[in-house]
């Protein structure tokens, strides 16, 4: 019962583990005590009768769809084990909300990350029962040299979502995090494909100022690979090479038109 439902970020989380172990601490008492253990006998009796006595309402098409709902929903949470697995072990974070919104509130000041204090507060909750939320508190307590280097984790594409944009959406579930912030990227970048024959510093200036967003180099190339992972291709162009004589050579192209036409 506890497990159904939830998905592997949430499964690891602090308030899981916790709330599990009590759970089994409490059915490991009981067996040494006749009535409880007759009590939770019934319980489950009773629960397994409402489980599986019941028919089945949904169509086998509704049932394979959740499944492949439930197998998205653990995507992000598997790629993130799978690229932090080989990491060192990250500080222990402060139990209590306090110290925690405070952690995030100074990355937020020192980094502008334009976060909102309902978003912080936000962040913090989920930190409770999200394992990445968690970690990504636990990152903001180290110090870094350069906004690139606090770039270099799994969650990037989040971490570039959370510095560049003026106006954020933020989640406590990761997953739909990802989604907002592919939704994100992907209206970015359908605004620069329509610059063609702009250089990519240009593209990156005109992309800031529609999108109120404070997009570099590297913030920009990190959002283009993280859509190009997600089978959204774009295309940044081929600027070509600025010459000295570039306006003569145009000029004597105009003037040789004007008198083949002639």
């Amino acid at each position: 019962m506890m497990f159904k439902g939830k998905g592997r970020d949430a499964l690891a989380s602090d308030i899981f583990k916790l709330v599990f172990g009590l759970c089994f601490l409490g059915a490991a008492t009981s067996l040494f005590f006749t009535p409880f253990g007759f009590v939770g006998g019934v319980i489950l009796v009773g629960w397994l009768i409402n489980k599986y006595g019941k028919k089945d309402k949904k169509s086998k098409k509704d049932s394979r769809w959740q499944d492949q709902s439930y197998d998205r929903q653990d995507t992000v949470y598997q790629e993130y084990r799978e690229q932090t697995k080989k990491s060192t072990r990250s500080s222990i974070l402060p139990a209590a909300a306090k110290k925690r919104r405070k952690i995030v509130e100074t990355f937020n000041q020192k980094y502008e990350l334009y976060l909102t204090p309902e978003q912080i507060k936000g962040i913090v909750d989920a930190s409770y029962f999200s394992e990445i939320w968690k970690k990504e508190i636990e990152a903001m307590t180290q110090k870094y040299e350069t906004l690139s280097q606090w770039y270099q984790s799994y969650t990037k594409w989040l971490r570039v979502y959370l510095r560049v944009f003026h106006v954020q959406e933020v989640t406590s579930d990761i997953r739909q995090q990802e989604s907002i912030c592919i939704y994100a990227f992907e209206e970015v970048f359908l605004y620069a494909d329509s610059l063609s024959d702009m250089p990519l510093s240009e593209k990156i200036r005109a992309v800031n100022e529609k999108f109120y967003a404070s997009f570099d180099d590297v913030s920009f190339m990190i959002a283009y690979r993280f859509l190009e992972s997600k089978g959204k291709k774009h295309d940044l162009g081929r600027s070509g090479i600025v010459r000295e004589d570039a306006e003569i050579d145009e000029l004597l192209h105009k003037y040789d038109s004007q008198r083949a036409a002639q």
